[in-house]
This record gives C-alpha cells, sequence and structure tokens, in this order.
C-alpha cells in the first residue's frame, strides 16, 4: 500500500506462541503497519503487554480492566493500573460497557469503567473503549465524566450517534467487520464516522470477519475494504489514519524512551 499504517486495536499478548507471534510481526512490518496499539484486559496479561511494547517500537501498551473481566479486579487493582500507566508512556484500554455479556452486573461495570475514564483525564491519557449493546448509557456517562480524547474500537454503534460521540472527542476505529456484506448498519456507521476522526485495526490474533486474514498485516485489507465503501483512495485512507492516530496519541509514540 505503501502507507505508513496504524493498528489502532489489537491483542497481541493473546497469540501464546512466540513464533507465531514473531511471524506476525514480521508481515506486519512487511505490509508497513508502522504503529498499533496493544490492548490489555486485566491485571493478568498487563506485564505482557509492557513486555511486548518493551520489544517492539512500534507497540503502544495500553492497560486497562475490560467489562468482561470485571471479577479479576481484585482489591488495589486501580492502584495497579495507575502503577503500569505511570511506568511508560500509555494509554487506558481495553475499557468499557457490554450490555450482552455480563449484562446482569452493569452498575459494576459502570463503577469499573468511570473509575477508569477519570484515571485517563488525570493522567492526560486516551482512551480506547469497548461498547456493545450500552451505547445510551455510554453517551450518558461520557457526558457526566467528559473524558479526554477516547476512540471507539471496532465501532457498532448506531449510525446518527456518531455525530454527538465525536462532539464529545470520539474517534472511530473500525475492523475487518465491515468486509461482512450483512453488516450495512455497520457500513452506514463507517460513512457517518467524521474523516478526521477515523481509524482502522484488526483485534488480532483474531480474525474480525468471514474469510478474512487474521493479524495485524491484515489491516492493508481492512483499508481498501473501507476504501471501496467510502469511494475514496486507500492511500488516502492510509494516510488519513495514520495521521488521525497519531493525533489521537497525542505525542505518547514519540515519548516512550528507545528501552522501558
Amino acid at each position: 500500500m505503501g502507507s505508513q499504517l496504524f493498528d489502532a486495536h489489537n491483542h497481541l499478548q493473546d497469540y501464546g506462541d512466540k513464533d507465531k507471534l514473531k511471524e506476525a510481526l514480521r508481515l506486519a512490518a512487511e505490509a508497513g503497519v508502522e504503529l498499533m496499539l496493544c490492548n490489555g484486559t486485566s491485571p493478568g496479561d498487563w506485564e505482557a503487554v509492557l513486555t511486548l511494547a518493551s520489544e517492539n517500537k512500534g507497540v503502544v501498551p495500553c492497560f486497562g480492566l475490560h467489562p468482561w473481566f470485571i471479577k479479576e479486579g481484585a482489591p488495589g487493582w486501580l492502584e495497579g493500573l495507575e502503577g503500569f500507566l505511570l511506568r511508560v508512556p500509555s494509554c487506558v484500554g481495553e475499557i468499557g460497557l457490554d450490555g450482552g455479556k455480563n449484562a446482569t452486573d452493569l452498575a459494576r461495570q459502570e463503577g469499573v469503567f468511570t473509575a477508569q475514564l477519570r484515571l485517563a483525564k488525570k493522567l492526560g491519557r486516551p482512551a480506547c473503549l469497548h461498547c456493545v449493546k450500552a451505547w445510551g448509557r455510554m453517551l450518558e456517562l461520557l457526558k457526566e465524566e467528559a473524558p479526554g480524547p477516547f476512540m471507539f474500537h471496532s465501532y457498532g454503534g448506531p449510525p446518527e450517534m456518531a455525530a454527538e460521540f465525536a462532539s464529545l472527542g470520539a474517534y472511530f476505529s473500525f475492523s475487518g467487520a465491515i468486509m461482512d456484506g450483512k453488516r450495512e448498519k455497520l457500513r452506514r456507521a463507517l460513512l457517518a464516522a467524521p474523516a478526521e476522526r477515523l481509524l482502522f485495526e484488526t483485534e488480532a490474533p483474531d480474525a474480525d470477519a468471514p474469510g478474512w486474514r487474521s493479524g495485524p498485516a491484515g489491516l492493508a485489507e481492512v483499508i481498501l475494504a473501507a476504501a471501496a465503501i467510502l469511494g475514496r483512495p486507500a492511500e488516502e485512507l492510509s494516510a488519513l489514519s495514520w495521521a488521525n492516530g497519531n493525533k489521537f496519541l497525542g505525542g505518547l509514540a514519540e515519548r516512550r524512551p528507545k528501552e522501558l
């Protein structure tokens, strides 16, 4: 594709097999993926995320307690999270609300989510958000908390809510799911997202669409699919998302030490 590529969301720590991870990173480099956000999901994987970032200069670490794993937030987890965030330039994530999984524990989810949003605001860090079947409540909480920059990873919310979320500071990341021809609402959401807030992701190591090649190298395919939907050249979208990603990070990537 010839451009620098920014993978706005993945979970490299979930590869498990070191050889598979090494190969995935090699292919990503060949594809032009020069910067990626690796998201932790619970205290159990934060150290692995930190190690990945220390060994790969293009990996920006993100630490957070995901709504699926709130039971892993033992006493002191929030202080532990702050400790990781202070060790290295990093984002808060993956955090959020999920009305499908653990939906019976939404009050606890909200408490965990808002605590992390406030920590992100306190430290001046961008936040990477997960939201499923809780868009109305998500909007209310974001209005109440008024955080700094935040990104909806694999945005799947109503297209008509994009403008209001953007007015609060939202960026919108889209994954390989846009390749699924049955996801008409998702494609309309892509069309509704403001160009200056548009990002793309792979969710690696998982494949996020039928027949799609998984791994961060697959980002080029996501951008090609988005280009077809938006009617814009892929090169243009690559450059746009690279600029948007660096704007979202606010210089975090440049402030990372050479060795963590």
